[in-house]
């Protein structure tokens, strides 16, 4: 399969904005997942700003943090209250930006 048949295969499902919003919010699930499950694997692999656990009582990030952060990243985005350490997130967080400027802009 050629580039351009690829393009118009993906074309046929994405022509209308709110699909394009669908997609993006799907992106987002999909990674906040991803996100959290390498965090759970690996406490270190963000390094997180103290005032993100203030008022927490088990001083633990949760689901909704790495919701949060895929985001803030989805639309580049960020605060630095939430970055990635490792080499491999960084190329996770770099391929969700891209898979979002691909959708947003196709």
């Amino acid at each position: 399969m050629t580039v351009k048949k690829i393009n118009r295969l993906i074309a046929k499902y994405i022509d209308e904005p709110h699909e394009k919003i669908i997609l993006n919010m799907i992106n987002i699930v999909i990674f906040s997942f991803i996100y959290y499950m390498i965090h759970l694997y690996d406490k270190n692999s963000f390094m997180i700003n103290e005032l993100m656990l203030i008022d927490r009582e088990k001083q633990e990030l949760n689901y909704y943090d790495f919701l949060y952060y895929s985001t803030l990243l989805n639309f580049t985005i960020s605060f630095g209250d939430m970055v990635p350490l490792s080499k491999e997130l960084k190329m996770v967080s770099a391929i969700h930006t891209f898979i979002f400027w691909y959708i947003a802009l196709f």
